[in-house]
């Protein structure tokens, strides 16, 4: 039987990684290509249980009190926390893209578009 999660247990290239997981599950189908469209140019996103977070979008003072970093994090509410670099944060956009055009085969010119300006942005090779 095939699962509704975006990222299964076992594709996480780190245990740590779980966060990533947990708040990738909760995008719902309808928000899924305003999130991934969000992510292409930098921009993080919330749901109800977690939020992944940019550099630039904190605030200054934020900004002030936090060591600066290259990548998201991705935290849920119970406070797990991680930062991962733009390679494995594009792997994982690869990932749920992948599973949305199975599901939307009709999105999948829109996703590939997204995953390439992805890739441009944060010059994956």
């Amino acid at each position: 039987m095939k699962s509704n999660f975006r990222i299964e247990t076992e594709e996480l290239l780190d245990k740590s990684h779980f966060p990533v997981k947990g708040l990738f599950d909760m995008v719902s189908d309808t928000r899924f290509i305003e999130v991934l469209e969000g992510l292409s140019k930098g921009e993080g996103f919330g749901e109800n249980y977690g939020a992944c977070v940019f550099w630039n979008d904190l605030d200054d003072y934020d900004k002030e009190n936090t060591p600066g970093y290259e990548g998201a994090e991705f935290g849920l509410h119970d406070g797990e926390e991680i930062t991962i670099g733009y390679e494995d944060l594009f792997y994982y956009l690869t990932i749920i893209g992948g599973k949305y055009c199975e599901k939307f085969p009709e999105q999948t010119k829109k996703i590939n578009q997204i995953l390439s300006d992805c890739k441009i942005r944060y010059q994956i090779k």
